[in-house]
C-alpha cells in the first residue's frame, strides 16, 4: 500500500469506502420502529469511511508529498474518527433498548480522548510522515506522537469491555421484560460487534508487535487490519441482501386489526381490572402472552387498544405503573427501612437497570433521591 498509485489494497479501500457510504445512507432510508439505533450505527459506517480514506492518504507512497500530507489536519481527523468509532459502537447497543440522551454531560464525555488527541496533534503540528512509527522524533513530539497512538491503540479496548456488557444487559432484559426489538436488529448488532471485536484486537496486537518485528511484517499486519474492516464491512452487505425483508419491517409484530368502537369500551375495562384491582405488572414474567392468555383477551387486541387508547406499548404501560407503585412504596412509613432492591422487586421489576432508567426517566429524579424528598416530606 506505500507504492503505486492506487494499487490493488488502495483501490480495495476506495470501494469500501465506498460501500461504508451507502450503508450509512441505506439505514436512514430503511423504515424502523425506533430510528435512533439506525441513525447511530450510520454514523459508525461514516467514521469508517473517513478511517479508510485517510489511512490511504497517509500511506499511499504517492500521496506522501502531497501538501495536504504536511500538515495535521489529516492525522487529526484520522486519530479522531479511530477514538469515535468505540463510543458510537456502543451508543448503538445503548440505543436498542432505550432512548440515548446524546447531548447529556456523561455521555459527551467520551468526546474527550478525541479531543486530547486533536489537540496534542495540532499542537505540535504533527503531520502524516511524523505520524508514521518509522519516523524518528525527539522530546516532547515523541512522547505527543507515542500518548496518541498508544490511546488509538488502547482506548477501543475499554469500549470493547463495554460493548459486551451492553450486548448482555440487553439480552439479559429481553428474558424478563417484554420488548419490541426484532430478532434482525439484534442479529446485526452480533455482527457488527464481534467483527469489530476482531478488528480491534488485531489492531492491538499489530500495536504491541511493533517494536519486536521487521518493517515488512509490520506493514503486513496493518494491511490484514485494512481487510478485516473490508471483510466485516462486505459481509454487513451481505446480511443486509439476506435479511432484507426483516430489515424492511417496520412492524415487529404483525399489525393489528382496528378495534370496533363498540368493544374498545369493554375492553378496556377488561385491562384497566387487570391493573387497578389484579395488578397483574406486579407479576416479574409477565409479558403480553401472558397478559392476554390472563385476561381472555387477543394479544393483538391488546397491542391496538395500547397504542390507540394509551398511547403506549406493553412493554412502556406496563413499566409504567411499576414505577408508580415503587413511588407509593418508597414514600410508606413503614417500608423506610427497605432497601432500594427490595422495593424493585416489590413493585413488578426484575431488573435493577431496567427499574432505574425507567424511574429516572419517569420521575426525573432517582429512586433515593424520591424517598429523601418524600421522607423530608412527611
Amino acid at each position: 500500500m506505500k507504492t503505486n498509485f492506487l494499487n490493488i489494497h488502495d483501490l480495495v479501500l476506495v470501494l469500501t469506502a465506498v460501500e461504508c457510504c451507502v450503508l450509512a445512507v441505506l439505514l436512514n432510508l430503511i423504515p424502523a420502529k425506533h430510528m435512533q439505533p439506525r441513525r447511530i450505527l450510520s454514523g459508525f459506517f461514516l467514521l469508517i469511511a473517513l478511517v479508510l480514506t485517510t489511512t490511504l492518504i497517509v500511506w499511499n507512497g504517492d500521496l506522501k508529498t502531497t501538501p495536504i500530507n504536511h500538515s495535521p489536519f489529516i492525522i487529526t481527523i484520522l486519530s479522531a474518527c479511530l477514538l469515535l468509532q468505540g463510543p458510537v459502537l456502543y451508543f448503538y447497543l445503548r440505543s436498542l433498548s432505550q432512548k440515548v440522551e446524546l447531548l447529556r454531560w456523561r455521555n459527551l464525555v467520551h468526546l474527550v480522548p478525541s479531543l486530547i488527541a486533536a489537540i496534542l496533534l495540532v499542537v505540535f503540528d504533527i503531520n502524516s510522515v511524523e505520524w508514521q512509527p518509522v519516523t524518528e522524533l525527539a522530546g516532547a513530539e515523541n512522547a505527543a506522537v507515542a500518548f496518541v497512538w498508544a490511546l488509538v491503540k488502547l482506548s477501543p479496548l475499554g469500549y470493547i469491555i463495554a460493548c459486551v456488557i451492553a450486548e448482555y444487559k440487553l439480552r439479559d432484559n429481553l428474558k424478563h421484560v417484554y420488548a419490541d426489538i426484532s430478532m434482525s436488529e439484534l442479529k446485526l448488532a452480533d455482527v457488527v460487534l464481534a467483527g469489530f471485536c476482531l478488528h480491534w484486537l488485531w489492531s492491538l496486537l499489530a500495536y504491541l508487535l511493533e517494536g519486536w518485528v521487521s518493517a515488512s511484517v509490520s506493514d503486513t499486519l496493518g494491511i490484514i487490519d485494512n481487510y478485516l474492516t473490508v471483510m466485516l464491512v462486505n459481509g454487513l452487505f451481505v446480511f443486509g441482501l439476506i435479511n432484507t425483508r426483516q430489515l424492511l419491517s417496520v412492524h415487529v409484530v404483525p399489525t393489528a386489526k382496528p378495534v370496533q368502537p363498540a368493544k374498545m369500551d369493554h375492553k378496556v375495562e377488561i385491562i384497566e381490572k387487570a391493573i387497578h384491582q389484579d395488578k397483574l405488572f406486579l407479576e416479574s414474567n409477565i409479558n403480553l402472552e401472558r397478559f392476554a392468555e390472563q385476561i381472555g383477551l387477543k394479544p393483538r387486541d391488546i397491542s391496538a387498544i395500547l397504542k390507540m387508547h394509551y398511547q403506549s406499548n406493553f412493554f412502556e404501560f406496563i413499566n409504567r405503573y411499576r414505577v408508580e407503585e415503587a413511588k407509593r412504596l418508597l414514600v410508606l412509613p413503614e417500608l423506610k427501612d427497605e432497601t432500594i432492591l427490595e422495593i424493585i422487586y416489590k413493585s413488578g421489576f426484575n431488573s435493577p437497570s431496567a427499574f432505574h432508567r425507567f424511574f429516572k426517566r419517569m420521575v426525573g429524579v432517582t429512586p433515593t433521591e424520591y424517598r429523601q424528598r418524600g421522607s423530608t416530606t412527611n
